[in-house]
């Protein structure tokens, strides 16, 4: 599946989780809007989101 308009790996994968990953695994509500921000820090990838009505965080980590 192509993504169009990201530039790296990481930024398609970061897109993929925006466009799939919207329901809150803790209270169901599904962010339309939602984001999942992405950090590195030795050897893993953090991607993450925060449930705008619970404030439940949803976290997939990748080790390079």
């Amino acid at each position: 599946m192509a993504i169009k308009g990201a530039r790296s790996p990481f930024d398609r994968l970061r897109q993929h989780y925006e466009e799939t990953m919207l329901r809150c695994p803790e209270c169901g509500f599904v962010d339309e809007d939602g984001t999942w921000n992405a950090t590195a820090d030795r050897g893993e990838l953090r991607y993450r989101h925060v449930c705008p009505r619970c404030d439940a965080v949803d976290t997939r980590v990748l080790s390079y």
